[in-house]
């Protein structure tokens, strides 16, 4: 996957205005400091560079939001489907069919079939702490200019257009 869309072959839609802006972006997947800066790939900034920028800090902050509800969806996924709590060794195209598969699924049970399993998923405490994941090996690098610049456009979206009235509360701890 990483590979295709470092080489722009993965198939994102294009650009899209952002709500309530003028300001046209790529779609992102969210990441963390793992991966390397890319037009299509966030990351966000290290501490030292957010340290004593209050903008890169909300960035940091919206952008750890974001990771936390991929991060929940899989830990509840794999609370229903055991094969994600093991490394999964089969090939990357069948692993897409596996996750379509399980999220297909599990949309099936939530929306009406929930309470032939109910019972047996009630009795099971959910972890969403536990991450079930392999740590990624941390590929270096600084990214592409312009990942830097994409960063850069979000960062202004979040503390302009795209604020949120509480966000420097939360970040800064104020009341």
């Amino acid at each position: 996957m990483g590979k295709r869309i470092y080489s722009k072959q993965f198939g994102l839609p294009e650009n899209t205005q952002l709500p309530g802006s003028d300001k046209s972006l790529p779609y992102v997947i969210v990441g963390d400091e793992a991966f390397r800066l890319h037009t299509h790939i966030m990351k966000p900034y290290n501490r030292s560079q957010a340290k004593e920028d209050f903008e890169k800090q909300i960035f940091n902050y919206r952008l750890s939001r974001s990771r936390r509800v991929s991060e929940n969806a899989f830990g509840l996924l794999s609370q229903i489907f055991r094969v994600y709590y093991t490394p999964i060794a089969i090939k990357p195209e069948t692993c897409d069919v596996l996750i379509t598969a399980t999220c297909c699924l599990h949309n099936l049970i939530r929306d009406g079939y929930e309470e032939l399993h109910t019972q047996q998923i009630d009795q099971q405490p959910v972890d969403t702490t536990q991450t079930n994941m392999l740590p990624l090996v941390r590929h270096g690098g600084y990214g592409n200019t312009e990942g830097f610049e994409v960063r850069d456009a979000f960062k202004s979206f979040f503390n302009e257009e795209g604020k949120l009235n509480w966000q420097n509360q939360i970040v800064f701890r104020t009341s």
